[in-house]
């Protein structure tokens, strides 16, 4: 009988803990975005404007909002990763060095973002996605924004979440 009750309990415990994997969600690292100004390209010693620097932070915090609240990501912190994420900056150029810090603070996924900005009228916003296991692109997106205010760059990202990240997701 005592066999038989430890038994129960084992199968008890197994299906929990397959019920709590099954809710687990996937663990995403957000890098810093990047930009490309076409007005300072060329220029060695320019660097991009102090705006457009808030304005991409402010995109980034956004997309770790939207993603927190709606219980389909859990964003994980990279403080402790930041010299690793200096070290390795600008991301759209260091053939997917992201996957490796993503990987080290124990992401599922790394998101990268990039600007880039023909001018104060037309803006391009990119995000990309790789699974940290393989380094797989799994998604790419863009929105284009036509004028450079906070609104128009917190509308392009909540374009990209609500139509681009999160197509094919169930969002139960």
């Amino acid at each position: 009988m005592k066999h038989l009750i430890l038994v129960c309990l084992s199968l008890v415990f197994s299906a929990l803990a397959g019920v709590h994997a099954a809710l687990a969600v996937p663990k995403v690292a957000i890098m810093p975005f990047d930009i490309r100004d076409v007005e300072i390209e060329g220029d060695p010693f320019a660097k991009p404007k102090a705006t457009d620097i808030a304005r991409m932070q402010l995109v980034a915090e956004e997309l770790k909002k939207l993603m927190e609240t709606s219980k389909l990501y859990e964003v994980v912190d990279l403080a402790p990763f930041a010299a690793d994420i200096e070290k390795a900056a600008p991301f759209n150029k260091c053939d997917a060095c992201e996957v490796e810090i993503a990987k080290k603070a124990g992401a599922d996924l790394a998101v990268t973002g990039f600007v880039d900005k023909l001018s104060d009228a037309l803006i391009s916003l990119q995000l990309f996605v790789r699974d940290t296991a393989t380094g797989e692109m799994k998604k790419t997106m863009s929105a284009e924004i036509r004028g450079n205010t906070d609104e128009l760059w917190l509308h392009g990202i909540r374009y990209l979440w609500k139509n681009r990240f999160n197509a094919g997701v169930d969002k139960k």
